[in-house]
């Protein structure tokens, strides 16, 4: 059976029209969909970024004991979320480290503290020696805890105006370089101080009486014999010069005064012996009248 003209277009439209509605369908379908994916996006909070916090890094390995300072940490960002544990910058400079802390590791709060002995202090390896000083010796008073001096000697001679002297000419020299101070006084490096304005202190430090300073077994040695011989003297550093300087010996001028003749010690002789006082012999006594002698006393007790 075959289909006529008019029966094939009839069908051709509807399925031109059907495809039509399809095609609206499916177009109209992406845009709810669109929508409604936009809908819900919108009425969704966002997810909020973690908090960054900078945080303490260990830039070189601190040994327990010693002082932190700017120069030993950097800093690293991290979730204080996840290194509960880290401290901040602020919370650690001018502590001391109880503990050894590796480079590159985030400093703990319960790696610092406020010790405020002198022993925890002490570099490993190192002794604390103290001098006693003056403001001529300690740099008008200004040497602080925590800075770098060095140590001079000065050994008396002959030559020498007052005080101790020894033989020939009088000699200065460099004993130390590049010494920490760790405490001045009873104040401690890294101990906190009651400042004033802009950092100053409320009020000006006692004069202190001695200055303690952090010396290897070797030079604690060293120093014990010349503060025995000499009179010690420090000059202060600038932070930033570490340079180890060849410093040449200095003597006074002239040339080495003779020395004193050492004359012979000559021993006193024993005092004599008391020497016993003679007693004149007795005389005897004679009456003599002519021819006649008679002896009326013979010298002695008895007639």
């Amino acid at each position: 059976m075959r289909l006529g003209l008019k029966a094939k277009l009839t069908i051709a439209v509807g399925l031109a029209a059907a495809c039509a509605f399809l095609a609206l369908g499916i177009r109209d379908l992406r845009n709810a969909s669109a929508a409604m994916a936009q809908s819900e996006g919108m009425a969704a909070p966002s997810k909020p970024a973690p908090p960054v916090m900078v945080l303490a890094q260990a830039a070189r390995p601190i040994k327990t004991g010693e002082t932190i300072t700017a120069a030993m940490i950097r800093n690293a960002a991290g979730d204080p979320a996840r290194f509960p544990f880290a401290a901040t910058a602020a919370e650690v400079m001018g502590k001391v480290a109880t503990r050894d802390i590796a480079a590159r590791a985030l400093i703990a709060r319960d790696a610092v503290g406020m010790e405020s002995k002198l022993a925890i202090r002490v570099p490993m390896g190192m002794r604390a020696v103290s001098i006693d000083t003056t403001a001529e010796i300690a740099v008008a008073g200004l040497v602080r805890p925590g800075d770098r001096v060095d140590v001079q000697v000065v050994y008396p001679g002959a030559d020498a105006i007052s005080g101790a002297r020894g033989s020939g000419r009088s000699r200065a020299q460099a004993l130390l370089q590049m010494v920490q101070v760790l405490a001045v006084g009873e104040v401690v490096v890294g101990a906190q101080q009651a400042s004033g304005v802009d950092g100053a202190l409320a009020s000006p430090p006692p004069p202190a009486r001695t200055v303690t300073l952090a010396l290897s077994p070797q030079q604690v040695s060293t120093l014990s014999l010349a503060k025995s011989t000499g009179a010690l003297t420090l000059s202060l550093r600038n932070p930033a010069d570490g340079a180890q300087v060849a410093v040449a010996m200095a003597a006074s001028a002239g040339p080495d005064p003779a020395p004193q003749p050492v004359l012979p010690r000559i021993a006193a002789a024993p005092a004599p012996a008391p020497r016993a006082v003679p007693r004149p012999a007795p005389h005897a006594i004679e009456l003599v009248v002519g021819d006649r002698r008679e002896t009326i006393y013979s010298g002695s007790a008895a007639r």
